[in-house]
């Protein structure tokens, strides 16, 4: 498996993604590029397509972007996560992140609260 990072030129394909995977929260082509300046990484949406799971992707993926934040001196990585997406939370706590003690209520389109999880980078 290859990685690279995406490109202008790869937005549309990134926004299809987007509408695959969370059909009521897809973030749309102006929040993909969005860049923010800040000392706290966030990471706003991972999805990999049903035929592509289980194969490794989505812990490169976020492998990928803590070498990043890393490398842009961040320290803290911040998430959330539906309360009901339990397959999300044990994937995110092998990966070192922690369920935090902040729940946003009302946080998805559906009304579905959002747990805030944390991980510290070295």
């Amino acid at each position: 498996m290859n990685y690279c990072k995406a490109n202008l030129l790869d937005l549309l394909a990134i926004e299809q993604l987007e509408k695959d995977c969370f059909p009521t929260e897809a973030f749309n082509r102006r929040l993909i590029k969005k860049e923010n300046s800040t000392a706290l990484g966030r990471i706003f949406s991972l999805c990999i397509l049903d035929e592509y799971r289980k194969k490794g992707i989505a812990t490169r993926l976020v492998q990928l972007l803590e070498e990043e934040f890393s490398l842009r001196g961040i320290k803290k990585i911040g998430l959330e996560v539906s309360i009901h997406n339990t397959i999300a939370h044990q994937f995110y706590k092998r990966l070192g992140y922690s369920m935090s003690t902040i729940v946003l209520p009302g946080f998805y389109n559906d009304g579905t609260d959002a747990l805030v999880m944390f991980k510290n980078l070295p």
